[in-house]
């Protein structure tokens, strides 16, 4: 019987990762958006340890799920002097916690998550500072969880870019 109730605190637990996903939009106030028609990806950035997330195939997938959100919004991207350019970084972190047994003489259970933040950052050519810059943090059971998860989560962060049309 403890071990099932064990079990289903652990469960409890770990369910609850994932529901604290974040996702934040600055916007550089004096940007006027009607004038950037083209983009182009410049870096790309992966600074973790989980080989799910340093790979070169997922960054691609990353790369698409902006692309076809920016097209949607009316830029098109453009081989050579783009008006915006887009830098991806993903930081990936592995999260060990415990979590307290919800029954008196239980231990405290470990949960184990990976938490990804991912930053997309426009900016003019020449200039330092983004005009537009999206922030998604999401924590996942597993790093292979969170890998499935991301392209949708830079999806959501692009639908928050102003659209042109």
């Amino acid at each position: 019987m403890t071990r099932v109730i064990s079990a289903a605190v652990l469960l409890m637990a770990m369910s609850a990762v994932g529901a604290a996903d974040e996702l934040s939009v600055s916007v550089d106030p004096k940007a006027n958006f009607a004038l950037f028609k083209t983009f182009s990806f410049r870096d790309r950035k992966i600074e973790s340890a989980r080989p799910e997330l340093d790979n070169r195939l997922f960054v691609k997938r990353l790369e698409s799920a902006v692309r076809t959100g920016l097209m949607a919004k009316g830029l098109t991207e453009a081989g050579s002097g783009p008006d915006l350019l887009v830098d991806l970084v993903l930081v990936g972190e592995d999260i060990n916690t415990t979590a307290r047994g919800m029954m008196r003489g239980m231990g405290p259970q470990p949960v184990r998550s990976t938490a990804g933040t991912l930053v997309i950052d426009m900016k003019r050519p020449g200039d330092r500072d983004p005009v537009w810059r999206g922030v998604y943090r999401d924590d996942e059971q597993t790093g292979s969880k969170l890998v499935q998860k991301l392209p949708d989560d830079a999806r959501k962060l692009i639908e928050k870019y102003p659209k042109l049309r």
